[in-house]
């Protein structure tokens, strides 16, 4: 109850929504996901991003894909974070500027920055960023068309939205050649995504206790369930 009132009480106040986010602690784990690398094996996504000049990618959040009303189909959007803390990444990776082009006005209407965003084929989707107050989460959205394609390459977003746990890296740089995309006061460019998805048993990761929390790191899961980290690993290289 507190947390809707809460939400209800920021909506319609970008700035209290704005400072809010900003001020999720940093003092609550994971401090960074600087373990987290884009797969060195994802030829094709390696080789679109050094075409457009990109920095570093920075992992922002891995964990499981909020499910529920967060990623819908019909509605055409992913979840990306839940919470101000766990998402504190994302919102680290923005510009002020940027920030408050996300968040609107704190409500969910069809606000949001377009951000482009790369999925671990090196495909593109110009989808745009957007944040709910209400949900308290990070979302990506995008028209039948664009929206429909990121489902259709990536099915893992059709199984979260039926109801299964999926575990999400979410990857973000900077790249002038990322135009027409605006670019607001950040000297590297505009900013682009790269979401990456892997499987999660449920039965595994309840009984290794995994999860109790939305911020699994690459750290936790090699120590708390080493067989998942090498299914993992095995998906990937497959």
């Amino acid at each position: 109850m507190g947390q809707s009132n809460s939400a209800v009480q920021m909506s319609g106040n970008p700035r209290a929504l704005r400072e809010k986010l900003r001020a999720a602690s940093g003092s609550c784990p994971p401090a960074n996901y600087r373990d987290a690398v884009v797969l060195e094996d994802s030829a094709i996504l390696l080789s679109r991003l050094a075409e457009l000049g990109a920095s570093t990618p920075t992992c922002v959040y891995f964990g499981q894909v909020p499910r529920g009303q967060q990623t819908n189909l019909l509605l055409g959007r992913l979840g990306l974070a839940r919470g101000s803390i766990a998402a504190r990444h994302i919102t680290e990776a923005f510009t002020d500027g940027e920030l408050d082009c996300v968040i609107g006005d704190g409500n969910d209407g069809q606000h949001g920055m377009e951000v482009p965003v790369f999925d671990g084929e090196g495909r593109r989707y110009d989808l745009t960023c957007g944040y709910s107050d209400y949900a308290m989460c990070y979302r990506l959205f995008g028209g039948a068309g664009e929206f429909g394609r990121f489902g259709a390459n990536n099915s893992e977003v059709r199984d979260v939205a039926v109801g299964k746990d999926k575990l999400m890296k979410v990857f973000t740089f900077r790249s002038p050649a990322l135009r027409p995309v605006e670019v607001d006061g950040h000297q590297d460019g505009a900013l682009g995504m790269i979401v990456l998805f892997y499987d999660l048993n449920a039965m595994d990761a309840v009984k290794n206790e995994l999860l109790d929390t939305d911020t699994l790191t690459v750290n936790q899961i090699m120590k708390h369930s080493p067989k998942l980290a090498q299914r993992m690993l095995e998906s990937t290289s497959s």
